[in-house]
């Protein structure tokens, strides 16, 4: 195995993840680059920011735009589908979510039971009227499908029923009105020239461990094709023949029991990863660190998200998103934005210990909070929690100077 130290294995993962300054995304297509190399970008329906997807690519992407998002979308360069969770995917990765449709539609339904009537019902009217959402199958709609013979008919089941239908392949999110989804066939939705030959077994395992690896950097082998059930035997046995086959490289990181893994090419991208002064604010549902037990064993840092959490045992706050500087997480902060106000609101801020004193970090983090101000459309920073006075002349003075 090829040693290297616990600094250059985080330098690794946090490069690989397009969040040093070494490669710099700009507009829609750097949105579609960022995509594309951290292979999906997390969708999620908590909006104290902005949402997770949007927030995930402007942690990556010079002059990110929500509307980039959309475009791109629209354009049928990325879809929707499931990662370890709802996401937007590259198109190009398109085939390799067969195997889950697959999988999905041989079972009694996602979450719930498969309604046959209204699966029927849902494609005979999105077949004749066109792209459509939940809130479109009105009640009079369907006494004309079921006559009096309502029974199983309601919102909720035709909202399961669209998303049943989603996870089976049979249609597509063509868009979103507000929140919602808006579905189309398939048939319909899919751009001709994509591939849709299914995967066998071996490339569909090779392309978990390739698509991961790439994502970021450096992996063991429990941590390739997170969440997805089935898998590990498999990648373990794909991971030696392409470790002896040279296409990885197993990496002895101090400190750490088990080996990681990567390509060759990783070596030559340590002596070139640049430092990073500035201050990132990520999401929750960051790709770097959404695996919460990698997080805590290769940088120690330690990270619940706490609107789960009872609010009389939170540490932080119901929102506290990770500050990374560098190689190393120095803090969290717990933030919302006032729509109406405008006004982007500081409700708790953590240091890690021994980071609170250190004025330098404290101007990097007011730079990168006038910077998340208006990414989020506020005009003022304001503070609920106690800061120390000279922490408050830093932020105030940062957020009020013209750049």
């Amino acid at each position: 195995m090829h040693p290297i130290s616990l600094h250059q294995a985080r330098a690794l993962a946090i490069h690989s993840q397009e969040l040093t300054a070494a490669r710099n995304f700009k507009g829609k297509a750097g949105a579609l680059s960022a995509i594309e190399e951290i292979s999906y970008a997390q969708i999620d329906t908590l909006s104290v920011v902005n949402r997770a997807h949007h927030h995930v690519l402007w942690s990556r992407v010079d002059g990110y735009q929500l509307h980039h998002l959309h475009e791109l979308v629209k354009e049928k360069s990325v879809f929707e589908y499931w990662a370890h969770a709802a996401a937007y995917l590259p198109m190009r990765d398109y085939r390799f979510t067969i195997p889950r449709q697959e999988e999905v539609r041989a079972s009694d339904g996602m979450w719930h039971h498969r309604n046959p009537d209204l699966i029927a019902y849902a494609l005979d009217r999105i077949r004749a009227e066109g792209p459509l959402m939940s809130r479109d199958f009105e009640k009079n709609s369907a006494r004309l499908y079921f006559g009096d013979n309502k029974e199983g008919w309601s919102a909720s089941a035709i909202s399961h029923t669209l998303f049943q239908l989603f996870m089976e392949g049979e249609l597509m999110v063509v868009s979103r009105k507000g929140f919602q989804k808006v579905y189309d066939l398939t048939e319909r939705a899919l751009p001709t020239q994509v591939d849709t030959h299914r995967p066998n077994r071996e490339e569909y395992i090779r392309h978990l461990i390739e698509r991961d690896i790439r994502a970021h950097g450096l992996l063991k082998a429990n941590e390739i094709g997170y969440l997805i059930k089935n898998s590990a035997k498999d990648i373990n046995r794909q991971l030696m023949q392409m470790v002896e086959a040279g296409e990885l490289i197993a990496l002895a990181v101090e400190e750490m029991a088990q080996p990681y893994y990567a390509f060759p090419s990783a070596l030559e991208t340590l002596g070139a990863i640049p430092r990073e002064r500035r201050i990132r604010i990520l999401s929750p549902f960051d790709n770097l660190i959404i695996q919460r037990k990698r997080l805590a064993e290769l940088f120690g840092f330690a990270y619940t998200l706490e609107c789960y959490v009872p609010k009389d045992k939170r540490k932080v706050g119901y929102f506290s998103l990770p500050l990374l500087r560098g190689m190393e997480f120095v803090g969290q902060i717990d933030l919302k934005a006032e729509r109406k106000s405008k006004v982007l609101w500081i409700k708790n801020l953590v240091w890690e210990e021994g980071k609170a004193e250190q004025g330098h970090l404290w101007r990097a983090l007011a730079s990168s909070l006038k910077d998340f101000a208006a990414f989020n459309e506020c005009e003022g920073i304001d503070a609920e929690v106690s800061l120390p006075d000279w922490g408050k002349r830093i932020l105030a003075w940062n957020t009020n100077e013209p750049d």
